[in-house]
């Protein structure tokens, strides 16, 4: 019986804390989207311009805007609440603007390139 007891209270106890982490936040930021629950898409669109856009399940507004598209050259702007970083084929990274982003990208790009040089 107190084995019981013992297992219904740490039941009590660790539940909520376990189901607050697989919560979506109130509101993402940069600190804690990559550690947070991912709100599934709703809805999902795209515009003639390649901006995606949607409505995740719990009502949050996403956006998906190209900041630069070639066929060398792929990065995207995410935004969804307070967080906002940058995708591209080299990579996922935060930065102030679109300009520090691409400019992010190059030196990746570069990076990236003098490994198949050497």
């Amino acid at each position: 019986m107190k084995t019981f007891v013992k297992v219904l209270i740490i039941t009590i106890l660790v539940l909520p804390a376990v189901g607050r982490a697989f919560a979506v936040p109130s509101t993402y930021t940069n600190e804690n989207f990559s550690n947070s629950f991912q709100d599934k898409p709703l809805t999902f669109s795209k515009t003639a311009d390649n901006v995606f856009y949607g409505v995740t399940e719990s009502g949050k507004i996403f956006t998906q805007t190209p900041v630069i598209s070639t066929i060398s050259v792929r990065l995207h702007r995410f935004s969804i609440d307070d967080a906002t970083f940058y995708i591209s084929n080299k990579g996922t990274f935060t930065a102030v603007s679109d300009l520090e982003a691409l400019s992010i990208y190059l030196s990746l790009y570069s990076l990236v390139s003098e490994d198949f040089i050497s």
